[in-house]
């Protein structure tokens, strides 16, 4: 008599409780009876304690960053956009020549430069030269890496900065693209472990007599047009263990 009123508590108590027959691997369903957000950035626990952002991308050439991780450029018909989880940064970029339909895509490039030690004075202060063109970075930004991304959707590659005009490849970066929108992610692996990044990027056209800069991240940063030494005059500065959302204005380093 015992063990059946035991089995009969044990049952009841089950029923009323659904989590309890939740086996390995399963999770009880929200007390809400609402899904989580799976767009909603992640958090994980910062060094000193606080929230980190994070928010991992799909790349499949479908655009699922955030609007905090969205930024304008120097031209209307392109827009920026960056993130980051623990393993990558995530780059984003959308406008008209990212088609390779487009005119010229043969001669027209996305970059990213970064600079894994922001205002310590290492690494390159200046882009290698693309035909006559030719980026200045600002005060404090020396680039140790940059990925760049043929607007024909046949190639892209990360480089590592080895001192003067030379660098090394050190990887390609995993893609994806659709019509006028591309997405890749450069490992935080090429960091050298460091937290604190920081971040330019911009297009050029490199076809003689047609040559241009644009689409620079934040509005404003440079005149679109050519230049033989393009003065980039505002960074995004990143503390990838902060709680900061990307497109915080506190990230605008302008020297």
């Amino acid at each position: 008599m015992r063990t059946a009123l035991l089995l009969l508590v044990t049952a009841c108590s089950t029923a009323a409780n659904p989590s309890l027959d939740a086996g390995p691997g399963k999770d009880a369903p929200p007390r809400d009876g609402n899904l989580p957000d799976v767009d909603a950035p992640q958090t994980d626990a910062a060094p000193d304690g606080s929230s980190a952002y994070s928010h991992t991308v799909v790349l499949d050439g479908s655009d699922d960053f955030l609007a905090a991780e969205t930024f304008g450029t120097t031209s209307t018909a392109y827009t920026a956009r960056v993130t980051w989880d623990d393993q990558n940064l995530y780059i984003g970029y959308s406008g008209p020549d990212l088609n390779p339909t487009a005119l010229d895509t043969a001669s027209k490039w996305l970059f990213v430069y970064i600079d894994t030690d922001p205002g310590a004075g290492t690494g390159a202060i200046k882009s290698l030269k693309y035909n006559t063109q030719q980026a200045v970075f600002p005060s404090g930004f020396g680039a140790e890496l940059y990925a760049r991304w043929k607007c024909t959707a046949t190639f892209s590659s990360i480089e590592q900065f080895q001192g003067g005009t030379t660098y090394t490849t050190v990887g390609t970066p995993q893609s994806g693209h659709a019509g006028t929108f591309v997405e890749f992610a450069i490992p935080r692996s090429h960091f050298n472990g460091s937290t604190t990044i920081g971040l330019v990027t911009w297009m050029i056209n490199e076809k003689p007599n047609f040559e241009g800069s644009f689409a620079g991240l934040f509005l404003g940063n440079f005149g679109d047009g050519y230049s033989t030494a393009l003065p980039i005059t505002k960074y995004l500065r990143l503390d990838l263990t902060a709680a900061t959302v990307p497109n915080d204005p506190s990230n605008a380093v302008a020297p």
